[in-house]
């Protein structure tokens, strides 16, 4: 086991395997992100390819490739392990089955499934219908293969049986989603019949859900009396959550960064036919509006959005909320209309025009201007009336924008088209709730160097003074040994084990060495703890006239503090002392206080 996790870290660089999911940009000698894991405006996230470790600033996680993947993935580390070794190209021989979780076997019945699909799609009579459907709405043939699209038979039971012949019992079909428990006796019956079938994936390109669209037949098609539902997806799964998933985004999120932009549109065909017309940046969301995590997910790769759905749903509550989500959380929002009256989404106009989508995606107008416009269709604005109906609905927009500038510009904007002045309109806003949604904007502040040095704990300023070793270890040979007597004994070993370093060889990376070191003393020092602040030592910008001047005063602040600890010892023990009238106890630890109140005065840093 051990040599498939050295050989995958080999093969793949961490810095190529977290650049899939996140936005990394050049900082240094590592690369720094917005973290995934937290809400922040400042990146706090660090990759160190030298290291080939991670870790965020601000939230404290860190770790390796596996970590990475547990936390971003939301997995254990046997399927992380499998997801690497599949990125690596290592085979896991001696893998242990008992390692095959709920997970794994839910994501192994939906693969099957949609090869399955794929199959009757390509190979079955009914198969090749739905094959000319979709042709027939300009899906080509690559596309219809790189996107696995597939069908689903008019079967109550075939998907199941294939399934149960790959030795797949019937409650875990059930709980993949792929069937749906019989009510009036017992049993199970296949969800998805008779449907074209979308296989919804994960970033890493798993399949972990599918949504089915209806495919009656030719003569039906129009038929007024066929009731049954457009569109059905896997329910709620432990590795499909419709909250979570972006359609397309394993095949998006390296356009996404690209050209610094997400396109969300409505529907599985319009991302299909999106990508197939060169707008590679496209996802839709599975089944829902935008949700908080599906914007946390798109905000790894981006900060601008462009929306693109029709004018039905662009006044839908769900969509109102999805894009107050969007702008509390510092989206860039924009919105991309269709002005062609026979097409209403995406989809028709590949169809009708092809590449020209291209072009035509690039004209997108900034959210607030889109509001404007649109509610002034719905409503008059040469009337009190209508000029209040589309105050409703634009302000609360405008109010969730976090920027005051931003904000200002809409809210003379507005008061132009409405013909009102703009004290009006802010006041109106400023008394109005905000009912699009409740989330929140979660800023980050920075400490100044001086304030942390006032306000660290003595385990901070200890791992900040061992960063500052990482990166001069020279300056352990500075500290005199009185100055070191105050160290906990985890900082006195690693100065001691950094000033053996220092004589027996050049400094390289002396981690190995100090973990040796810290061993023979059972301080319990972890290699991953080290990583962590040898990272945080290259954050660190200074030169070396700086690094030694701030080495100094973290060292002379920790000092200072645990001198200050033992004169409130010593004054307690004196007046215990003079409580018992001991009177040469007394002397001894009042001459004792006045040594080290003459050090602390040497010592005092403010």
């Amino acid at each position: 086991m051990e040599d498939n996790v050295q050989k995958i870290k080999e093969r793949v660089d961490i810095v190529d395997l977290i650049s899939g999911y996140l936005k990394l940009q050049k900082a240094g000698v590592n690369y720094k992100a917005r973290c995934p894991f937290h809400s922040e405006k400042t990146p706090s996230f660090s990759v160190s390819p030298e290291r080939q470790i991670w870790h965020c600033f601000g939230c404290g996680k860190g770790g390796d490739h596996f970590t990475f993947i547990e936390e971003i993935e939301g997995t254990d580390f046997p399927e992380a392990l499998k997801m690497l070794a599949k990125k690596a190209g290592v085979e896991l021989r001696d893998f242990d089955r008992s390692f095959q979780n709920e997970k794994t076997k839910l994501l192994e019945i939906c693969e099957l499934a949609a090869k399955f699909f794929e199959k009757q799609l390509w190979r079955s009579n009914v198969g090749q219908k739905a094959l000319a459907y979709l042709k027939e709405r300009g899906v080509q043939d690559d596309f219809i293969k790189n996107f696995r699209l597939g069908f689903a038979p008019e079967s109550w039971q075939s998907l199941s049986d294939f399934l149960n012949s790959k030795g797949y019992r019937n409650q875990e079909i059930f709980e993949s989603g792929m069937s749906i428990r019989r009510e009036s006796r017992d049993g199970f019956y296949d969800r998805f019949r008779s449907r074209i079938i979308f296989p919804v994936t994960d970033a890493n390109a798993q399949v972990v859900g599918f949504t089915g669209r209806i495919f009656p037949d030719q003569k039906d098609k129009d038929s007024s009396d066929f009731k049954e539902a457009k569109y059905i997806n896997t329910p709620q799964t432990p590795i499909y959550d419709k909250s979570k998933i972006l359609y397309g985004l394993d095949k998006a999120r390296s356009q996404i960064k690209k050209v610094d932009q997400c396109l969300v549109v409505e529907g599985n065909m319009d991302v299909v036919l999106s990508h197939q017309a060169g707008v590679v940046h496209a996802v839709a969301s599975s089944g829902t509006a935008l949700t908080d995590q599906h914007l946390k997910v798109i905000k790894r790769f981006t900060n601008n959005l462009n929306l693109c759905f029709d004018q039905d749903s662009a006044g839908s509550n769900a969509t109102e909320r999805g894009i107050a989500l969007a702008l509390e959380n510092n989206f860039n929002v924009s919105v991309l209309g269709i002005d062609d009256p026979e097409c209403k989404d995406p989809a028709d106009f590949v169809k009708k025009f092809g590449l020209k989508w291209r072009e035509q995606a690039k004209n997108s107008k900034p959210l607030i201007e889109f509001y404007i416009e649109h509610s002034s269709r719905l409503f008059d604005s040469s009337t009190a009336v209508g000029k209040k109906m589309i105050a409703d609905k634009v302000l609360p927009f405008i109010k969730t924008i976090p920027n005051e500038i931003e904000r200002s510009h809409w809210v003379g904007d507005l008061a132009v088209r409405l013909a009102v002045k703009e004290e009006t309109l802010i006041r109106q806003m400023e008394t109005m709730q905000n009912k699009l949604s409740d989330a929140k904007t979660i800023s980050s502040v920075s400490n100044k160097k001086e304030h942390f040095f006032e306000s660290a704990s003595f385990d901070l300023l200890e791992e900040y003074l061992i960063s500052l070793l990482m990166l001069k270890p020279q300056l352990a040979s500075g500290a005199d040994q009185q100055k070191i007597g105050f160290f906990s004994d985890k900082l006195a070993t690693i100065f001691s084990a950094l000033a053996g370093y220092l004589n027996e060889k050049p400094f390289e990376k002396a981690i190995d060495y100090i973990l040796q070191k810290s061993a023979d003393k059972n301080l319990g020092l972890e290699k991953m703890y080290l990583e962590k602040l040898y990272l945080q030592a290259q954050e660190v910008n200074f030169d070396d006239k700086m690094l030694a001047e701030d080495f100094d005063m973290a060292l002379k602040r920790l000092q200072e503090r645990k001198v200050k600890a033992k004169m409130v010892d010593l004054e307690l023990a004196i007046k215990k002392a003079q409580k018992e009238q001991n009177k040469d106890l007394t002397a001894k630890l009042i001459n004792e206080a006045q040594i080290t109140a003459s050090f602390l005065n040497s010592v005092k840093t403010i």
